[in-house]
């Protein structure tokens, strides 16, 4: 069939089901603009900014699958470059289109905008070849090829990849096969499969204390059911990283709460640490995600189970797809039955109860923990609201969006645009602090614009608490702007007329989330908390990053 080839990227796109793509306007990409523009099928979303287009594109991609965004070559590609490079750290699929000059001042190396005038083009794909699992120049020789190759790429291997479009040839017509179904992700060789099915078995019917450990990899192919289904069948206790926070319900029967090296349960520490057998689905122990380094997990007890491979007592099994080792493992006959798993008890909450004392963090907390529901998405920043979350015990369908490995300050704004888009009939709330909203803050004004109706709690404690705890606990690089916040909702969209409060009471708290929970519009509620009030764990966690980082000369013991 003959089709353009900026239709032809839409169309590769929609078989992903994307159907927002974020941005900003430049002039070498206004034709592809041109093309969506007059797509039912498509919208693009226009970003303060590029990086918060990306930021945007990786939200939208975690909760939908996959997600897009659209750059000017040079100064856009460069300026989204971290977003690309953090969607790659927590696994995000994103396609990044950048419409580049024509092919022939390309080809003639011209002296163009956009550039370094020094006629080298292959400096900013050089950038993104290092952040992208799958690039390409598209040209009307290649583009058949080539933008199915690179799309596919992002969907099997769940990273972002980069397109560049000369802007001449968005309206070239090319032959290209008749439109089939979205990506397929590889399949496993049969005979390989079938020994890591019996090697796999083998090894849970001989251990004694299995584990099953999981991390962001099981929620990016969508392996929880099967991961679920195989610890009741062989009655294994299941945890997870920090990386995957409710990613396995935390009401499911065997959930040992979160793992973090010492940091964890001491019960489900001394678990992993005597396990004979863990099933270890993707997982990477991060300086932020161990206590720093505080696991416990027994070399020759690890069974590393990766999306495509298997690796098991030293010998390796290649093309052994997750699923499909799951699914096979699951139709074997029934093991000789280990003792039920039960459900972890809940945890005794303390009842946060209205007031009009000044508002701290553990009161914050607590109440936020009874304001939460089943099925609301929760996007996160690091620091306080981190911390605070990944110690709560989520209801059921409860989504976690945050950015825990590349640790973004100002992430969670933008990407809130794009889980709000991807899953519209959810309730989504983004806990955020001060330091961090004054990052991407105008993205406030894309949400407003697009009548989008999240609860927004802006943490306010003056500043990078988080970096206070770290170091430098009264110097002046960790105080920032005092801003009005409340107030930027009727600056930044005066015709949404979004609902505002501050609060730093428990009764306004009570007030303030009364009339949130019953707006038909965006609600921000500032929150004003002490400068150096925080959760416990971030308390630790800042002491171990302080003594990790700084040794010997750390500037903290000699003052």
């Amino acid at each position: 069939m003959r089709i353009t080839i900026g239709s032809f990227i839409l169309q590769q796109l929609a078989a992903l089901k994307v159907d927002r793509i974020y941005g900003v306007p430049g002039d070498y990409n206004l034709a592809l603009l041109e093309l969506i523009e007059h797509n039912p099928e498509i919208e693009f979303i226009g970003n303060c900014n590029e990086l918060n287009a990306s930021y945007a594109a990786d939200g939208y991609a975690r909760l939908k699958g996959a997600g897009a965004l659209i750059t000017t070559y040079g100064v856009g590609d460069l300026a989204a470059l971290s977003g690309i490079a953090g969607a790659y750290a927590e696994s995000a699929a994103v396609v990044c289109i950048a419409g580049t000059p024509p092919l022939h001042a390309m080809k003639s190396h011209a002296l163009v905008h956009h550039t370094l005038a020094d006629g080298n083009f292959d400096n900013v794909m050089n950038c993104f070849k290092q952040f992208t699992v799958a690039q390409a120049l598209i040209t009307p020789e290649n583009a058949a090829l080539e933008i199915p190759r690179v799309i596919a790429c992002a969907w099997q291997q769940k990273k972002p990849v980069y397109l560049q479009l000369p802007c001449d040839i968005c309206d070239v017509e090319i032959e290209v096969a008749a439109p089939g179904d979205s990506p397929s992700l590889p399949r496993s060789d049969p005979s390989y499969l079938k020994l890591a099915t019996e090697a796999l078995l083998k090894r849970l019917q001989q251990a004694k204390q299995p584990l099953i450990l999981v991390d962001q990899m099981v929620d990016r192919y969508q392996l929880q059911k099967l991961v679920i289904a195989l610890a009741a069948k062989f009655a294994i206790p299941i945890t997870n990283m920090p990386t995957a926070k409710c990613v396995i319900p935390e009401n499911t029967l065997g959930w040992q709460g979160g793992y973090s090296g010492n940091l964890s349960r001491p019960a489900l520490f001394e678990l992993m640490a005597q396990s004979d057998c863990i099933l270890s689905f993707g997982v990477r122990l991060v300086d932020s995600t161990t206590g720093y380094f505080s696991q416990q997990i027994p070399a020759q007890a690890v069974v590393d189970i990766e999306p495509y491979a298997l690796k098991l007592d030293n010998t390796s099994y290649p093309a052994v797809t997750a699923a499909e080792l799951l699914q096979t493992l699951l139709e074997e006959p029934m093991p000789a039955t280990r003792s039920s798993l039960a459900p972890l008890p809940d945890p005794v909450r303390k009842l946060a109860v209205p007031g009009e004392n000044p508002l701290d963090q553990a009161y914050f907390w607590q109440r936020m923990n009874r304001f939460i529901q089943a099925d609301d998405v929760l996007v996160v920043e690091n620091g306080t609201s981190g911390a605070a979350i990944g110690g709560m015990r989520m209801p059921d369908g409860v989504t976690v969006v945050n950015q825990p490995i590349w640790g973004s300050i100002g992430y969670t704004l933008p990407a809130l645009l794009g889980t709000l888009m991807a899953a519209p009939l959810r309730r989504h709330l983004l806990f955020i602090g001060d330091g961090s909203f004054q990052l991407t803050a105008q993205e406030l004004s894309t949400l407003l614009r697009c009548e989008q109706r999240p609860i927004i709690f802006l943490i306010n404690n003056q500043g990078y608490t988080i970096e206070r705890y770290i170091l430098g606990e009264s110097s002046s690089y960790n105080d920032i702007a005092s801003w009005d916040y409340a107030k930027l909702p009727a600056v930044l969209g005066p015709l949404a007329q979004a609902f505002c409060a501050v609060v730093e009471t428990g009764q306004q708290l009570e007030m303030a989330l009364e009339q949130a929970s019953r707006q038909d519009r965006l609600a921000f509620i500032e929150v004003k908390l002490p400068m150096m009030d925080t959760p416990p764990a971030m308390k630790e966690f800042c002491d171990r990053c302080n003594s990790f980082n700084f040794g010997l000369h750390n500037p903290r013991r000699s003052a």
